[in-house]
């Protein structure tokens, strides 16, 4: 049995969460399978699918030429640093945007904040899809309605 400290402790929750067994990883650290299933008890396994994802990115790379996978590495790194610098902005201007609301004495300050607050969750959180519906089987009756203006004569 090995000595359980709070590194360990952390190594084996984030293991956890990528998908390992409990008892995978009370093989591999040397520890009890009882102090595992403790210790893992109300951890998620959220990570499970994320590496899985990457096995498959890395699996379908391996059958690219050297050239293909360093453009593809590149592109990935160039969008993903983009994407953290405009979330960052985007942070940072809601907070900003928050501190103004506070001294907001009229409704079109409240009304600036929610236009901020709007287009930062498009930044962070991407644009949702607009769904519009059509129904096309309702009876559509259309009332016509003709309004003839009439001239007034002086009398």
């Amino acid at each position: 049995m090995r000595k359980i400290t709070q590194e360990l402790k952390d190594k084996i929750i984030a293991e956890y969460k990528t998908g390992a067994s409990k008892n995978q990883l009370s093989i591999k650290y040397d520890v009890s399978v009882g102090f595992v299933y403790n210790l893992c008890k109300d951890v998620e396994q959220n990570l499970k699918e994320l590496v899985k994802t990457e096995v498959a990115i890395k699996t379908e790379l391996a059958k690219l030429n050297e050239k293909e996978v360093k453009a593809f590495h590149e592109v990935v790194e160039e969008r993903t640093k983009h994407l953290i610098y405009f979330q960052n902005i985007a942070l940072a201007n809601q907070r900003k945007a928050n501190e103004l609301l506070e001294m907001a004495d009229t409704i079109k300050d409240v009304e600036a904040h929610s236009r901020i607050t709007a287009r930062n969750k498009e930044t962070v959180l991407g644009k949702e899809a607009n769904t519009i519906i059509n129904n096309t089987n309702a009876q559509q009756n259309q009332t016509k309605l003709t309004i003839v203006r009439k001239d007034l004569k002086d009398e």
